[in-house]
């Protein structure tokens, strides 16, 4: 479970606080246990389709939790940074909820072959994201929101993703302020089959592709943020 700074200092020294935030985490996981069960059901039908064996490289559900005062575009950056780090922190180490499985030969010599992979895949992460925080996260309004969705990766890893969001008021702990809660699953899938369908890709050129659309997308909400 992550937070943004005004959130951390909140949880620090107030257990009613802290337990508020564990509340909100709950019901956010009980909303959004139908878009598990869709995300589960993407995994399926995709390889179903195909009729592709694969296996599950990584894996892992965060919680994050910013105030609406804080929003920026520079703390969306490092909840966004916080995710690519649990999704690529050394598998000797990695952080709760996070879990990276053995690699088979196959799975090796693919990965060996994609030197910017972890770029890629932080890539398609902002993606996702970025399209919930435009629609959700400079919102006045309660609103809920949720996205599933897949990218292939190149050299048969696809990235799978189910994102959730939801703010929510409190007088107990802040007057004005609401707070955004953004729930994110993902699992990483490594496939033969598909692995030989796939053309080589430019991870670089996509990554930095990736970037530059994120980084208009956020520029352009902070710019409406400014006119309200």
């Amino acid at each position: 479970m992550g937070h943004s700074p005004s959130i951390a200092e909140l949880a620090a020294k107030r257990t009613a606080f802290n337990d508020y935030l564990k509340t909100l985490e709950s019901q956010l996981d009980q909303k959004a246990a139908g878009t598990e069960r869709a995300l589960q059901d993407l995994i399926t039908n995709t390889y179903k389709t195909g009729g592709w064996h694969h296996q599950v490289y990584i894996k892992g559900q965060k919680t994050e939790f910013m105030l609406s005062s804080d929003w920026s575009l520079n703390n969306v950056k490092k909840i966004i940074g916080a995710i690519g780090k649990a999704m690529f922190g050394n598998s000797k180490d990695m952080p709760n909820g996070i879990n990276i499985e053995a690699e088979t030969e196959k799975m090796g010599a693919a990965i060996k072959g994609m030197a910017n992979l972890e770029l890629y895949m932080t890539a398609k992460v902002f993606d996702v994201l970025s399209g919930v925080i435009e629609s959700f996260g400079s919102s006045s309004s309660l609103t809920y929101h949720t996205e599933v969705k897949t990218e292939p990766l190149g050299n048969g890893f696809r990235l799978f993703a189910a994102i959730s969001a939801d703010s929510f008021k409190s007088n107990e702990f802040f007057k004005s302020d609401s707070i955004s809660e953004y729930m994110y699953t993902f699992e990483v899938h490594f496939s033969e089959q598909e692995a030989s369908q796939q053309a080589s890709i430019m991870i670089t050129k996509l990554y930095e592709d990736q970037i530059t659309a994120f980084v208009q997308k956020s520029e352009d909400l902070l710019r409406r943020c400014h006119v309200v």
